[in-house]
């Protein structure tokens, strides 16, 4: 009795504090940076657009833009937005933090029952504090979405697998989750699922497991879940439906038409930078999983392991790359790091070499960076010679990120008190063979980084690139009924923070009479700015999302000729690639 009351107070602790780290990493500061990439204000729009018309299934983004993604996450946004009273910045992340920290709970409560507490505690703060996975879930995109609900899939696979005895009502789960997904980003939902189940049923040689599953009703759940919206979407949409959310986004993307055509290895370097500094680990890792081959199925390692495989093999394969598709792997990778911690606290890794050697390398890298910010903070109060410093810091991103550092604030201050303290505590610990307090150090110098990119390093960068003050004074200048345009250029951005529909200023519009307005790049004003019917009204302190580009309002004026001053509408649009974020 004692023993259950007091397994219960440390899973509350446990849950309290990953409770504690997703509050802190996720939800604080969660609505206050603007939108400034191109990817957030873009789901935004389908949200809004959702929100103010009521068209749930295919609505049309600025009046007449197809939505790449299936709706679940925007449904999700459109929920939240009637919760909280209007859609912005936080109602529209709030769907992304609230997966991502269900699935550090989800990662913490499944590597606790199949190796333990210790062993789901590491998981679930591993998970808490990959890159990706904070960044993904502070995001307006679908992509948290999507990760969310094919670990939870797989998951559910596993302990069905294990329980192998349930009946048809509890076989309904898998299809459910599986749906879910495929409503989050579309087939890749039920794809990545399906792929790991058959690898593994098919390294167990028991494909006959299938049939416990009761595939037939399975599935008609699951075209009941998924398909429901697919038939609506292509009834509403036709084909201009099927070549965009078909063709386009699942098959073109694949293929490289569309997205980041990436070299076949882009993703080894991405993964061990977004684990960081959790990856310094996998090589022991690797070596350990080489040693215990032959017992990863009683490990409860093997599954983890082809989810985990499938995720990195299937986009390794496609030519479309971007890192956030790692997103579902990452709760495999915290599992796996989970149970690897676990045993090599209880003594059945070896320590002594290539464990002790990576640990040592981690301590010296975290060194290297403090010493690095310690030399530029005192380069700027004269105590060194900024050469060195130059030397030292060659990388533009990092001597802009630097310079964001200074002057110090009180959460500079003490990020940077953690993460020394993590990094002395980390080399002590290596000394002691204390792992536990290794652990814990290497935890503080994760969450140190973390909170310095969330709350140091990003606002800066996202008011560098915003369109959101720009305009709120378009929206004072111009009336709400006044004709605006887009001329040869386009941001998803300024539409969102318009609050109304701008479209392109095509050829249809050229005979239009003046007054009217219209938004440009800089470098499209600085080409037609001697027209005499043109006027400058205002100009954006953004540079857009690449950071180099400002955005002008102008207004086109009437002015007495003998005849019309027509503008240019030969020149190419230009819509941002639905990848460029």
């Amino acid at each position: 009795m004692a023993d259950t009351l007091a397994s219960q107070r440390l899973k509350l602790l446990n849950v309290t504090t990953l409770l504690g780290i997703c509050f802190l990493l996720l939800f604080s500061n969660l609505g206050v940076v603007p939108f400034f990439l191109r990817g957030e204000p873009r789901e935004g729009l389908v949200v809004s657009e959702m929100y103010t018309t009521g068209n749930w299934i295919l609505p049309a983004v600025n009046g007449d833009y197809i939505p790449f993604k299936p709706p679940l996450f925007h449904w999700f946004g459109v929920i939240t937005g009637y919760l909280f009273g209007g859609i912005d910045e936080f109602t529209l992340r709030l769907p992304s933090a609230i997966f991502a920290a269900l699935g550090v709970l989800m990662t913490y409560f499944t590597a606790r029952r199949l190796w333990g507490e210790r062993a789901g505690m590491v998981a679930g703060i591993v998970l808490a504090t990959t890159t990706e996975w904070w960044h993904a879930g502070t995001n307006t995109q679908v992509d948290m979405t999507l990760a969310f609900f094919i670990a939870a899939a797989c998951l559910y696979f596993y302990f069905l697998y294990k329980q192998r005895d349930f009946g048809v009502a509890k076989s309904l789960g898998l299809p459910i989750l599986v749906g879910l997904a495929t409503l989050a980003k579309g087939p890749i939902g039920v794809l990545i699922p399906s792929l790991a189940i058959f690898v593994f049923l098919w390294l167990r040689h028991d494909f006959l497991f299938v049939k416990k599953l009761h595939p037939f009703a399975n599935a008609a759940v699951f075209l009941l879940i998924a398909g429901s919206w697919y038939g609506l979407a292509l009834w509403q949409g036709g084909p201009a439906f099927f070549l965009r959310q078909i063709i386009d986004e699942n098959f073109r993307t694949a293929a490289g038409t569309y997205g980041r055509h990436q070299p076949i290895y882009y993703y080894f370097p991405v993964l061990l930078l977004n684990t960081l500094p959790w990856s310094i680990f996998f090589p022991a890792i690797a070596l350990f999983i080489y040693h215990r081959r032959s017992r990863l199925a009683d490990d409860q390692l093997l599954f983890p392991l082809i989810w985990f495989g499938c995720v990195f093999i299937f986009f390794t394969l496609s030519l479309g790359k971007r890192g956030v598709y790692l997103l579902p792997l990452y709760p495999a990778v915290a599992l796996i790091f989970g149970a690897w911690w676990n045993k090599l606290e209880e003594g059945q890794v070896q320590s002594s070499g290539l464990t002790r050697a990576i640990t040592a390398l981690l301590a010296f890298g975290c060194l290297l960076s403090f010493m690095i910010i310690s030399l530029y903070f005192a380069a700027n109060y004269g105590l060194v010679s900024h050469r060195l410093v130059d030397a030292l810091t060659r990388s533009k991103n990092l001597s802009h990120s630097l310079r964001l550092l200074i002057p110090p604030s009180t959460l500079v201050v003490a990020c940077l008190v953690l993460y020394a303290a993590g990094l002395f505590y980390l080399i002590w610990a290596l000394l002691k063979k204390e792992w536990r307090a290794a652990f814990a150090s290497v935890s503080s110098v994760a969450i140190a980084f973390t909170l310095l990119m969330k709350f140091v390093i990003l606002p800066p960068v996202a008011y560098e690139r915003t369109m959101k003050p720009f305009m709120a004074r378009v929206t004072d200048k111009v009336d709400a009924n006044a004709p605006i345009f887009f001329y040869h250029g386009f941001d998803y951005g300024a539409v969102f923070y318009a609050r109304r529909h701008i479209p392109l200023f095509t050829k249809k519009y050229a005979d239009m009479k003046p007054p009217f307005f219209l938004l440009m790049w800089e470098e499209e004003w600085k080409r037609i700015e001697e027209r005499p019917s043109l006027k400058m009204l205002d100009i954006s302190e953004g540079r857009g999302p690449a950071g180099r580009h400002r955005l002008v309002l102008v207004e086109r004026q009437p002015v007495a000729t003998s005849s019309p001053e027509l503008l240019p509408t030969d020149a190419k649009n230009y819509l941002p690639d639905k990848d460029a974020d």
